[in-house]
């Protein structure tokens, strides 16, 4: 990938570190800043694009150590394979229950679905503390709130953070935008309810998990509650034609990147909704047969 990253100042303490649209584990991450301590929200898929963004955060701040946080939205490699390097540096990492649990088990790299030899080092890190609840952490002048979100959305333990003083919203995979999302390890109904939270969280930017920056008139959560919205009406029958719903699903969001998601998340909507479990490897084969076999990264 030879785009570089963009970091974008939203406010005095608030910036976003914006990584190319399309492409799988490219996503976005961020830091708050106070006069104590700077919140890293989420890292990035490798030790060296985590190493990238640490030095960008640490040049700005001029924080380092134990003077780092990193909250992580959810338990995605793309979001959590670099929080090892904070701990390992001094800081502190935060999260949900069920995230802490998942990144624990990992790292998550499905070698099965995924050619790539480039992770470096992504051992899974100590999770200092967990948050169930709302939480407000004081970073010295600069206060920021860690929202666990009630449903299960994106991921069973997404994890939003919201800088007031700033108007920012940091999303992570609650929303997508030029990319089609993911409901493999989530539900359409559950990140529908997350999708008409989010506007009742005042913001002027919003960092989304994938894709490019958002302003207030963004139809970022309008176009990604169609989506999921479609995905529900579609797979309410109890024998979907998945064949010919994926063409049209790639036709009437030709503009998105990622195609092949579109697969996974009728076979996943279509099991919660008749009370069944999604099988896991059926979901992989039907995402990778335009392949022909593992999805080659660029990352």
């Amino acid at each position: 990938m030879s785009h570089s990253p963009l970091v974008h100042a939203l406010g005095s303490a608030t910036h976003a570190y914006e990584q190319p649209t399309g492409g799988w584990f490219l996503n976005n991450a961020g830091w708050v800043t106070g006069s104590e301590s700077t919140l890293v929200v989420d890292t990035l898929a490798t030790e060296a694009r985590t190493a990238a963004l640490l030095a960008a955060v640490r040049a700005e701040s001029g924080h380092d150590g134990a003077q780092l946080m990193a909250a992580i939205t959810h338990w995605h490699g793309d979001h959590a394979h670099g929080a090892n390097q904070i701990h390992d540096a001094g800081g502190t990492t935060v999260t949900t229950g069920h995230s802490a649990a998942m990144i624990a088990a990992g790292p998550h790299l499905f070698e099965q679905v995924f050619a790539f030899d480039g992770w470096g080092d992504v051992t899974p890190p100590k999770i200092d503390f967990v948050v169930s609840e709302p939480t407000t952490y004081d970073l010295g002048g600069v206060t920021v709130d860690l929202l666990p979100v009630p449903w299960v959305a994106h991921t069973e333990g997404d994890l939003v953070v919201h800088v007031p003083s700033d108007g920012v919203l940091f999303t992570g995979d609650l929303v997508f935008v030029g990319v089609v999302p993911l409901v493999m390890a989530g539900t359409a109904a559950g990140w529908i309810q997350a999708l008409d939270w989010l506007p009742t969280l005042e913001h002027r930017h919003l960092v989304p998990g994938h894709g490019p920056m958002q302003g207030a008139d963004s139809t970022a959560i309008a176009d990604l509650r169609e989506y999921l919205s479609w995905l529900l009406d579609v797979t309410a029958v109890d024998s979907p034609d998945f064949a010919a719903l994926d063409a049209q699903a790639r036709e009437r969001w030709a503009a998105w990147s990622e195609h092949e998601r579109h697969a996974v998340n009728l076979i996943k909507t279509h099991a919660d909704q008749h009370g069944r479990v999604a099988d896991v490897p059926t979901m992989a084969m039907a995402m990778l047969k335009p392949f022909g076999g593992p999805i080659k990264l660029d990352i």
